[in-house]
């Protein structure tokens, strides 16, 4: 438990991950019916950008800063932007943080966090509310102890830290065994693209689950040639909403613009037989 979001928080990873989850929070928004949210590793929930462990790696100057000074059209991110202005000055929001936005009065959120620290600052920012709440324990444990939930809509979260190597491993086991609980739940799973190899592993491993859908979304800056070198992010979603790639994937192209990613690009692929084809942008 050595790893700390503070020194990445809005990085390009997060903008790219948090515009996603903002998409699928619009989406549940199209019906009326209560649904759920659990995170399972949610972190501290709010980051100071102009704190020393932040300033240290700098990361959110070739991410969310980045985006917010453009001057390209940023139309496409309307909702997640509206999220940040919200905050307090240099407070980049978590996802704890862009799921309560979203919550509406029938609506909950269940938050884990197993790291100590992280988990009090976590508790602090949501003890008092009513619609929240916040587990000191690993997330796996949490996906077993809270599926399904009695709203019957849902959606999880799963962003490990992935300083375990058997993580891919985990992720695999654990969705296979929430889908078996909840297998209407819309579920995603966040992961760094360094080596290909684990990655194609991990694809190989989830088509074999044979959950019938399965979308992978890579956004990668550049090639990855190098397999030590953080060179994109990944996205498994379980259950997209229906015409999800339409909002998601310009918004994902106009970011490699944003980013001057000049040799990056957009990947989708299907998992699952029932939509075997692959897309690249």
């Amino acid at each position: 438990m050595n790893y700390r979001h503070i020194y990445h928080a809005g990085n390009f990873l997060d903008v790219v991950k948090h515009f996603v989850l903002t998409t699928l929070l619009q989406k549940f928004h199209e019906k009326e019916n209560a649904f759920s949210i659990i995170d399972t590793h949610a972190g501290i929930g709010a980051y100071q950008l102009d704190s020393i462990q932040a300033l240290k790696t700098n990361e959110a100057q070739q991410g969310i800063l980045k985006l917010l000074h453009s001057p390209h059209d940023k139309s496409l991110f309307e909702n997640y932007l509206r999220i940040i202005h919200a905050q307090k000055p240099g407070i980049y929001p978590g996802s704890p943080l862009i799921f309560r936005a979203f919550l509406r009065s029938q609506d909950r959120l269940w938050l884990s966090e197993l790291h100590p620290e992280d988990f009090k600052s976590l508790n602090q920012i949501f003890h008092k509310d009513p619609q929240v709440k916040v587990f000191h324990q690993d997330g796996y444990v949490s996906l077993k102890a809270l599926l399904p939930p009695k709203e019957r809509r849902g959606l999880i979260l799963i962003d490990p830290p992935f300083e375990d190597r058997h993580e891919f491993k985990a992720l695999t086991e654990g969705l296979y065994e929430s889908y078996k609980r909840f297998s209407t739940g819309v579920y995603m799973i966040w992961f760094p693209i360094k080596d290909l190899k684990p990655i194609k592993k991990f694809y190989a491993s989830l088509r074999e689950l044979e959950i019938p859908k399965i979308l992978a979304v890579e956004f990668l800056r550049h090639q990855p040639t190098i397999a030590e070198m953080l060179n994109g992010t990944g996205l498994i979603i379980v259950n997209p909403p229906w015409k999800l790639e339409e909002k998601m994937v310009p918004a994902l192209e106009a970011l490699l613009k944003i980013f001057e990613f000049k040799q990056g690009y957009v990947r989708l692929e299907w998992l699952s037989e029932e939509f075997s084809f692959k897309k690249v942008t």
